[in-house]
């Protein structure tokens, strides 16, 4: 069941370069087409650390949700080395073929996370790196809201987000030979937005890898 703040945010805003669900036909062919070139770069993004304090906090034999999994690697291969169970969500089919064959233990579910719902209090843990930027940011406190009613209490949830203190709407670039789009809120806001659903911010910190730099935020459900 949606929250009264899903249902009001969940709507397109046509105060912007691409409606929402453009946006996000953008990124999702692009993902498609450069599925495979993405994956072999992927190790470029040293997040280790990152992701272990994430880790360390999902109960025995918890279950962890990986919003824009991607080809399945880092992440949902450390959850099932944990001896995890692993649920990745991602809308680019390209993508999920690849992570088909890094991850077979995972559970893989092809869908737009804005418009998928789980039932609530499914996962102990729930993390995202470098997906939600992609999101139109007309959808981020919805999202939010959701990934915290898929959260059982005491759930941990990890993201990386841009670090930018200034809201984005729309940016668009050549990203491995393909359009690729971005949006997001900004930095202070993003962690407003996770307070005003109930999280508790654990750590918000500005991490640089590869050449690029983002805001991590570990967060817990109250």
């Amino acid at each position: 069941m949606k929250s009264p703040l899903e249902e009001s945010l969940l709507t397109p805003d046509s105060n912007t370069n691409l409606g929402p669900d453009e946006h996000a036909a953008v990124v999702k062919k692009g993902y498609d087409k450069i599925a495979t070139a993405y994956n072999e770069k992927r190790g470029i993004f040293d997040n280790m650390k990152e992701i272990e304090e994430f880790l360390s906090l999902v109960p025995d034999n918890g279950t962890v949700l990986d919003v824009g999994c991607g080809g399945g690697v880092p992440v949902l291969k450390m959850v099932i080395e944990r001896g995890f169970s692993a649920t990745g969500i991602d809308f680019s089919k390209g993508m999920l073929e690849i992570a088909e064959k890094n991850v077979p233990e995972a559970e893989l579910v092809h869908g737009d996370v804005t418009k998928k719902d789980f039932p609530n209090e499914s996962f102990d843990g729930i993390i995202s790196t470098y997906a939600i930027i992609h999101i139109h940011r007309r959808f981020h406190p919805a999202l939010y809201s959701k990934v915290y009613r898929w959260l059982k209490p005491g759930g941990v949830l990890l993201i990386s987000t841009a670090s930018d203190e200034t809201a984005m709407d729309y940016a668009a670039e050549d990203y491995f030979g393909e359009k690729m789009v971005w949006s997001h809120p900004g930095a202070n806001d993003v962690l407003q937005i996770m307070r005003d659903v109930g999280f508790k911010i654990v750590f918000h910190r500005t991490v640089t890898s590869g050449d690029e730099t983002h805001l991590w935020i570990l967060a817990k459900k109250a």
